[in-house]
């Protein structure tokens, strides 16, 4: 029989293990990991026969992470290729972290549908400045390459660019979805535009990576850089593009602890296994236990929000924060769902699905049912705030608060007395 509580505690504590260290696993396992989270890793057949190479000859592979800063507000949408990343490292794999300080001063195309502003080079140090800051959350920057794609770029003579701009098919580029868009619109196409794929490749010359890691807006962009590589006689470069998080612009990471709690918590449902894929330790065989856990109605779909979102805002705010958070979203709840109240009659004996049956309008299946799956929680604010999963088995005696709640899902709050 499937154990929703023991399920529940151990998911949490897979999935916030941050620091796991992944580098004995087998190729084959690593890329199983990489994939959870991965649209796209091309060649796979390539990266799964270099790993081993790799640990033989003690040379761990090289891969390329390039972010332009445009923003200082670093949105969730962000973070998928980042948190993937981590896991690169702890695999064995030598990042190569590029700071793209002079492509930010033309704009990505692939990023957004209107043409970006432009940024000076005193805003794109404070950018640079704020991403390392959030990097640094995930990723151990003292056992990476940081460099800035402005070494070179800047010492880019004319004849040169020129000279690589030979080998490559301006048909390739024009053929973009984010190109024809802003032809079929008959929207300006700037030279700038068009160059951003052929700089990308250059950095891609210069560093002469094993692979490279980005979103998948940037799928063109990396096959760019592998024809660029090719042309030039070097090994070219595999990729991998992360999916792209799905409600991922609803919240900065620096966002308030109890203002992200509560965003997750109202995740649309479709949403919730991929960003456990996306943003936590979670492995392919806890993700598959998950999935079939939701889809079969043996695990809570709040129950699993809620576990999300205090892996979440531990990650980016510290355990005691999302402690706090959690206690303030649970307190907000209460006052804002559809609540009952219900009078105890002291001694009483009934199993915890019968009590509910008997004072909701839920039947003793539907309230069974939403137990058994995790999704009822008994809550005391007496002296503080305590709040743990109802077990289906417990008697609602066992209850030992005179003045509790009981949560059903996203339901309804019971608030009883005895």
């Amino acid at each position: 029989m499937f154990d929703v509580m023991s399920f529940i505690a151990e998911l949490e504590k897979e999935c916030s293990d941050f620091k796991r260290n992944l580098s004995q696993l087998e190729a084959e396992e690593q890329m199983e990991i990489i994939k959870l989270a991965c649209s796209h890793v091309y060649p796979e057949e390539s990266i799964v026969e270099r790993l081993p190479q790799a640990k033989q000859n003690k040379k761990p592979l090289t891969v390329k992470f390039g972010i332009d800063p445009m923003k200082t507000n670093v949105m969730m949408d962000r973070m998928p290729p980042i948190v993937l990343l981590s896991k690169l490292q702890r695999m064995g794999y030598k990042v190569v972290f590029l700071i793209g300080d002079f492509t930010a001063l033309i704009g990505d195309p692939s990023d957004i549908t209107i043409n970006q502003k432009k940024l000076n080079r005193k805003k794109i140090e404070a950018n640079v400045k704020t991403l390392k800051k959030d990097l640094s959350q995930f990723i151990e920057l003292g056992k990476t390459d940081t460099i800035f794609n402005s070494a070179w770029l800047n010492e880019l003579k004319l004849p040169d660019l020129v000279e690589i701009a030979k080998e490559i098919d301006i048909a390739h580029t024009l053929n973009r979805e984010d190109f024809k868009n802003k032809l079929d619109k008959k929207e300006s196409i700037s030279y700038a535009e068009l160059m951003y794929p052929l700089i990308m490749g250059i950095d891609s010359l210069q560093v002469g990576p094993d692979m490279e890691l980005g979103r998948e807006d940037q799928l063109d962009n990396l096959h760019m850089c592998r024809r660029m590589m090719e042309a030039k006689g070097m090994e070219s470069e595999a990729f991998m593009t992360t999916y792209a998080l799905p409600q991922g612009d609803i919240f900065s990471i620096s966002q308030d602890p109890l203002i992200i709690y509560e965003k997750i918590a109202k995740l649309e449902e479709q949403h919730v296994l991929m960003w456990y894929k996306l943003l936590t330790e979670i492995t392919p065989s806890t993700a598959s236990t998950l999935e079939k856990g939701i889809k079969d109605g043996l695990v809570n779909i709040q129950t699993a929000k809620e576990v999300l979102a205090k892996i979440i805002v531990s990650k980016l705010h510290g355990k005691e924060k999302s402690e706090l958070a959690y206690i303030e979203y649970i307190k907000n709840f209460v006052k804002t769902a559809p609540t009952k109240e219900i009078r105890m009659i002291s001694g009483s004996i009934m199993s915890i699905g019968e009590f509910i049956a008997a004072s909701t309008e839920f039947t003793l299946t539907e309230a069974e049912s939403i137990i058994m799956s995790g999704g009822a929680r008994a809550l005391s604010c007496d002296g503080g705030c305590l709040t743990y999963i109802l077990d289906s088995n417990a008697d609602i005696s066992t209850i030992y608060f005179d003045k509790f709640y009981i949560i059903m899902g996203d339901k309804l709050v019971l608030r009883i007395k005895k």
